[in-house]
Formats: structure tokens, C-alpha cells, sequence
């Protein structure tokens, strides 16, 4: 196994877009495996859902890459009993595996990199496949080299996904449900219904 991409997130919910990210960086960067790795209730960078938990969102990221060849769902964050930093996996990865693994992001996560927490440290440990969606601008952050095909041996590059990712946001299909807009046709059909039931069961407080 010599190319292994690293996907973490929120998934507050998982969406067609992050599989769409997802199939895009297994052509493009002709990646051996996918390791999708979910945040669990407390995460470092970013905020969650009220009400939706950490189990359910591993559950319904586990059953929208059910049977993608490559593709595995960690659940070391949602198990974990604190917060894990990004920067935490990328060295241990980056000790441990024989390549340079490549992380994946959409573009929100790139924009908000220099943020995370020990940044720029994140250089020395992996690569970053930024994967925008359909008509989002790119910028660079002072440090990184920017390729037209990464190395698996050179950490600190990064690389512009070509394919065009669907407009879908988490943010805007969790205002949709709360609306009462029917977001079938940008979630996986197999978690559609359960996860409109259980955003609208937070919004009303039913959830535990």
C-alpha cells in the first residue's frame, strides 16, 4: 500500500459532495486506499450539531461508503475520550506509514488550515489534495509547494483536485431540513430519511 488518502471532518451530515470528493481523489491521485475518519463530540476545529451525536454521524458516514473498493471508516475520534488534533494523526501517520499520506479537504478546511492547532507543523507530515467545489476560487498558504502531482516521498505539497465538485454544504442541507426543504437528492439514498428525521428531532429537542 503505497498511497493512502486521509479524509476527517465533521460529516454534521455526510453528504454526496464529500463522496464526490472522495471518488474524485481516488482517480485523480490514483490512491490504494481511503481512510475516512469522522470527528467525535468534541472536536478542535469546528462546532456541531446540537442533538445529532458523534455515533450516529460515524453510522451514517460508515453506510454512505459501504462497499467503495479502498474506501475504510476509522472511528478513532468518535471512541476517543478528548479532543484529537488533526496534527496528532498526521504524526503518527507520518511515522508510521512508508509514504507521505495525502489529506483531503474541500476547501473550507483549507482556508481555515492555518488555524489548527501547532500550524505549520502540518508540513512536515503529509500532503493536502484541496478538492474545491464548482466555482470556488484557490488560494495558497506561505509555506506549501503547489504540484501538478504529489510525491510520496516530500512532504508540504499540495495539489488543486480538477474535478468539478457539486455546490453542497453541510451548513445549507442543516438549514434546509430545519426549514422543512426536502434535501433527498444531495444525501446518499441509503441515510436520506434518517438523517432529515434526526436534524428535525434536534431542532424540536427529541433527540437524547
Amino acid at each position: 500500500m503505497t498511497r493512502i488518502g486521509v479524509f476527517g471532518g465533521s460529516f454534521d451530515p455526510p453528504h454526496l459532495g464529500h463522496k464526490a470528493l472522495v471518488e474524485a481523489a481516488i482517480v485523480e491521485l490514483e490512491l490504494d486506499a481511503v481512510w475516512v475518519i469522522p470527528v467525535g463530540d468534541n472536536p478542535v476545529h469546528r462546532s456541531l450539531s446540537e442533538g445529532v451525536s458523534a455515533k450516529q454521524r460515524l453510522s451514517w458516514v460508515e453506510s454512505m461508503f459501504a462497499g467503495m473498493d479502498g474506501v475504510e471508516v476509522f472511528d478513532w475520534e468518535v471512541k476517543s475520550a478528548e479532543p484529537m488534533p488533526s496534527i496528532a494523526f498526521m504524526r503518527r501517520l507520518g511515522k508510521d506509514l512508508p509514504n507521505v499520506p495525502i489529506w483531503l479537504m474541500g476547501m473550507d478546511a483549507w482556508l481555515g488550515l492555518p488555524s489548527w492547532i501547532d500550524y505549520p507543523e502540518h508540513m512536515q507530515w503529509c500532503n493536502i489534495a484541496v478538492f474545491p467545489r464548482h466555482g470556488e476560487s484557490v488560494d495558497m498558504h506561505e509555506g506549501w509547494e503547489q504540484v501538478t502531482c504529489l510525491s510520496s516521498m516530500k512532504a508540504g505539497q499540495v495539489y488543486w483536485g480538477q474535478s468539478e465538485l457539486p455546490m453542497i454544504s453541510a451548513t445549507q442541507v442543516r438549514e434546509d431540513i430545519l426549514t422543512g426543504k426536502d434535501v433527498s437528492t444531495v444525501l446518499d439514498v441509503c441515510i436520506a430519511d434518517e438523517i432529515q428525521s434526526a436534524y428535525q428531532k434536534s431542532r424540536n429537542g427529541e433527540n437524547e
